[in-house]
């Protein structure tokens, strides 16, 4: 269905119109549309169709879905469920002190601050906190005591933000400037929120650990772009700031986070950057066929693992469901015939659902172990944070088989 698309020709990062198609990964629903249990309403499917440009080493969404209708006002994710992510946020914090100096009274702003989970550890460290979540999430971080503007960031909201709390000392942006739909506005917008000292802080997934890992299932359609650090630094050069570094924390299984400062007149890159971008240039391309080529292989062998033990085991238990599993469990083509129902911990917005595209219930983890009878396999969904799950798993005293996803 192409409702609600809008389709790209050039890039959208620096305008080049020498955009590759490098992956098709077919029709998909989106991953947060969750249909309550009951309801027979059919989830819409949209392409996932991957372009690449070699100038700046950016992936796109050949067709972008409009943000409102990836990210309704009932959204369900929350970061504080997830151990991997609270641990990067404290990472994340930390390190802006070893860079900063102290933060108490620096004025934080994150963007799509979600429950506002990061704003807790910047307000632990005596910084003043603020948010912009576009989604029902706000309220969670409203009731945490941060000042939390209910909107998607434009121009208008940047200066009604300035106008009640003045301008930012720090801006973050921790994996959300991937779900951004509008860059140009986005921006804009971060141009009337700065000051002259202001430093922005992006963390995102990194392109380079999504290829090498084969990570495909992070190439969905909340993500209309994904970065590399050639992209962040075409980034600050329109925001008329520099990155002063780059990191590569191993959250989600391998992120990039950029620091970015004003610039202080023609800068050059540091030969960290060099070698990070003459990496980039010289391997994306040929990783992108690799991973084309490793998904058909993943195919066939994932579907014959899983319908084996379904064989010996009837229809196997899963354990979380992270929105980027709704694509490996389309393109297996598997149902709940194969998967009886996916366990979530208790409290996630995402219980009494369905996955989308499937008939699989989403349930709470009280079920888990009283449903899975004997030592069945359990499949593992959040296989991009495997060591927490297998972790938790054992800490409720299973001791059977863990099947990861991809």
């Amino acid at each position: 269905m192409l409702n609600n698309l809008r389709e790209i020709h050039s890039c959208e990062v620096c305008g080049s119109s020498e955009m590759a198609t490098v992956l098709n990964l077919g029709l998909h629903p989106l991953c947060d549309d969750l249909i309550p249990i009951g309801q027979q309403r059919v989830c819409d499917t949209y392409p996932i169709e991957i372009l690449f440009c070699s100038e700046c080493n950016t992936a796109h969404q050949r067709f972008q879905v409009a943000k409102k209708k990836l990210f309704p006002n009932s959204y369900h994710y929350r970061s504080k469920n997830t151990a991997d992510v609270l641990d990067g946020m404290k990472d994340f914090v930390n390190t802006c002190e070893n860079k900063f100096g102290k933060l108490r009274h620096s004025k934080v702003i994150d963007i799509g601050c979600n429950d506002g989970s990061l704003l807790n550890f910047f307000r632990e460290k005596g910084s003043q906190t603020y948010g912009i979540e576009p989604t029902d999430a706000y309220q969670d971080a409203a009731m945490e005591g941060h000042a939390v503007i209910n909107a998607y960031l434009t121009q208008e909201v940047a200066q009604k933000f300035v106008r009640e709390y003045g301008h930012a000392d720090i801006i973050t942006f921790t994996n959300v400037f991937a779900h951004i739909e509008d860059l140009e506005e986005l921006l804009k917008s971060i141009k009337v929120l700065r000051q002259p000292n202001t430093s922005i802080v992006i963390e995102n997934h990194y392109l380079g650990s999504i290829l090498e890992r084969k990570q495909f299932d992070t190439f969905y359609h909340e993500h209309p772009r994904t970065y590399s650090c050639k992209s962040f630094i075409q980034v600050a050069k329109k925001l008329g700031m520099t990155v002063d570094s780059v990191e590569f924390p191993r959250r989600y299984g391998g992120n990039i986070r950029v620091f970015m400062r004003p610039a202080r007149g023609m800068e050059k890159l540091s030969d960290h950057q060099k070698d990070i971008i003459k990496n980039e240039n010289s391997s994306f391309m040929q990783a992108f066929k690799d991973l084309a080529s490793y998904i058909n292989r993943w195919r066939v062998g994932k579907k014959a693992e899983i319908l084996t033990a379904v064989k010996v085991h009837g229809p196997l238990l899963a354990k979380a469901f992270p929105g980027r599993a709704a694509i490996p469990i389309q393109m297996l083509d598997i149902d709940h015939n194969s998967i009886k129902a996916a366990y979530e911990k208790p409290g996630s917005q995402k219980i009494n659902h369905w996955i989308p595209g499937t008939r699989i219930p989403i349930m709470s983890d009280i079920h888990l172990l009283a449903d899975n009878c004997g030592e069945s396999p359990i499949l593992n969904l959040a296989w991009h944070i495997d060591d927490e799950i297998n972790t938790y798993l054992r800490n409720l005293g299973y001791t059977g088989r863990l099947i990861n996803i991809i």
